[in-house]
């Protein structure tokens, strides 16, 4: 399942490239602005319509949520998968112990986003202000190559920064397991258990923030500063407090590895 998805992530990728070489070269759009019916929007649900350019946008993302799930269920199946009768709030009753993701290893798939971010966000913008692709696109489907690069561009950077902040809540607990820091034997504090381990709210926080950091260079292009620093500012801020509280992981009281869920 592992192989599978990362073959499906790559072709998320090739698929916004695909779709950046289409939108950069076709001139007439209006044909491809027909709504067509996507049975379940990607995910047979329910029938719904949309636009068939967004369509084309939309299919790398549908690609790469594909792939996150078989990454995630083949990463999970390595480990232990086991059942517990909890009641309330005592816990999740389905819990899982995966083997953790070896630094640098952790640093590799960190340096990948940040790389597919630069060529996505920083490289178009500096070339637009330069006068370069894509602002030499015709202005209707110029529109459809900001926001192939907005979206994918800032979805790599959200996921820089959720890698960012769980890197450094593997060091901090790793550094205090091999100091045999005695406050791990310390009783666990309910909140940080619920904020950092079962919602995993810490990563949520330096991933919005991530999202803000990475699109934020987008406004730039129009001329708007203010946006710019707005978002950067807020997306540090986010990144910063997230990145905090993953350093507080170790008050769960719980490895890393660790997961539950309710089912």
């Amino acid at each position: 399942m592992l192989v599978i998805g990362l073959v499906i992530a790559v072709l998320a990728a090739l698929a916004v490239g695909v779709n950046l070489f289409f939108f950069s070269r076709v001139k007439e759009i209006s044909e491809w602005q027909t709504d067509v019916i996507v049975p379940g929007g990607f995910f047979g649900l329910s029938p719904s319509a949309i636009e068939e350019a967004t369509f084309f946008v939309a299919v790398p993302g549908g690609l790469a949520l594909l792939a996150f799930c078989f990454i995630g269920t083949g990463w999970i199946m390595r480990g232990k998968v086991g059942t517990r009768e909890r009641e309330g709030l005592q816990g999740g009753t389905v819990v899982s112990i995966t083997p953790i993701l070896a630094p640098r290893l952790h640093l590799l798939w960190l340096g990948v986003a940040v790389a597919f971010w630069v060529a996505l966000v920083i490289v178009p913008i500096v070339s637009a202000m330069g006068g370069g692709w894509p602002i030499t696109v015709d202005d209707m489907p110029q529109g459809y190559v900001w926001a192939t690069l907005g979206m994918y561009g800032g979805l790599s950077a959200a996921i820089a920064g959720v890698l960012l902040a769980s890197f450094l809540k593997k060091r901090r607990y790793l550094a205090m397991v091999a100091a045999e820091d005695p406050r791990l034997l310390e009783q666990p504090s309910g909140f940080w258990r619920w904020f950092t381990f079962r919602w995993r709210f810490d990563l949520w926080l330096a991933g919005v923030g991530g999202l803000l950091v990475g699109i934020s260079p987008l406004p730039l292009t129009m001329g708007e500063a203010l946006p710019f620093v707005l978002m950067l500012v807020g997306g540090i801020l986010l990144i910063g407090v997230g990145a905090w509280c993953a350093s507080h992981y170790w008050r769960a009281g719980v490895p890393l590895g660790v997961a539950e869920s309710y089912a």
